[in-house]
């Protein structure tokens, strides 16, 4: 008779062609301590089994060997589908927006809420809350072949001008979805919580953006509109624009790199340039006006993403209309 331990090994032979040894396979029902599941180990858990490939991996400033080990690429022993599953990590920081300090901690159960209210919308990534033996809130992720927004925009080898002429309106035209998007999440009293450029990706298949990880929150209502502007700041940049960056290197004049100040810098970031129309004078003042929203002193401030996205739609009817 074929024992469970078996049956399982034979399971992942067949799928992933591992042999492992059923004496030593271990089924994980406890996830708390994330740190000791390895791969080849069996995630169980009410809604199914799961082996373990490895972690996924951190994709941004160049560390991109750093795993999460909270997070697991996993095969559903069941369908044979890859997903993503995401451990309970009570993780919690601080950032600055300029002189606040603004708490930020992780709540499985918010991006629960989040994976529930955007089910079928495919701005979002797809998935659902499942629980361990020991009530764990795991979220069961579907994977998305496709690069980050982070990847993409580097890969695009055109000088800045050109890019900004023939790539940046559809690019505009697909974050104003993405924000979209966002607006739909506060609509429903729920929020992103940790936008970033990682945090969005380029489907392979469609082209289109999608929403990763809700799982960060903040007590703070307008932490998603803050950071939407740093999403605008590197698509028009084509990547991230420092001080540094810019005074030691040779792409800019000595009056362009003369000409910036404190008063240029992203409120979030104050090593990065916001006020982007210094370095590009082409860009046009409507997304000039925009960026310097979110710049350390800013030349006004929206109250909602409502309001910013009023100012983003005339932004692009007027500068980027479709055609």
């Amino acid at each position: 008779m074929v024992t469970e331990k078996e049956y399982l090994v034979e399971r992942v032979r067949q799928i992933l062609g591992w042999k492992l040894n059923p004496n030593r396979i271990n089924i994980v029902t406890d996830t708390t301590d994330w740190m000791k599941i390895r791969p080849g180990d069996i995630i169980r858990l009410e809604c199914g089994d799961y082996v373990v490939r490895g972690n996924m991996k951190e994709q941004r400033f160049g560390i991109e060997d750093q795993p999460k080990y909270w997070v697991f690429n996993v095969i559903d022993l069941n369908n044979k589908s890859e997903k993503i599953i995401k451990t309970v990590f009570h993780e919690s920081f601080y950032v600055h927006i300029g002189i606040l300090k603004i708490r930020c901690y992780r709540n499985p159960e918010k991006e629960g809420k989040v994976l529930n209210l955007v089910r079928e919308d495919k701005r979002f990534m797809q998935g659902k809350i499942c629980y361990d033996e020991k009530g764990n809130a795991v979220r069961i992720i579907d994977f998305i072949k496709g690069k980050s927004f982070f990847q993409y925009i580097p890969l695009n080898e055109k000088p800045h001008f050109e890019y900004f002429q023939e790539d940046l309106p559809a690019i505009l035209w697909k974050l104003f979805e993405s924000f979209k998007a966002i607006e739909y999440l506060h609509e429903n009293n729920l929020c992103h919580g940790d936008i970033r450029t990682d945090h969005i990706i380029v489907e392979a298949e469609t082209g289109n953006f999608r929403w990763i990880d809700f799982d960060l929150m903040q007590d703070v209502s307008d932490f998603d509109l803050w950071t939407c502007g740093n999403i605008v700041s590197y698509a028009v940049a084509k990547g991230i624009k420092t001080f540094d960056q810019v005074q030691k290197g040779n792409e800019f004049t000595e009056s362009i790199k003369k000409s910036l100040s404190y008063e240029d810098s992203s409120a979030f970031y104050n090593y990065r340039i916001m006020n982007l129309k210094k370095l590009y004078p082409y860009i046009p003042e409507k997304l000039s006006n925009l960026l310097l929203h979110f710049t350390i002193r800013p030349v006004a401030f929206y109250s909602n993403i409502k309001e910013f996205l009023e100012d983003y739609a005339d932004m692009l009817e007027t500068n980027f209309p479709r055609k």
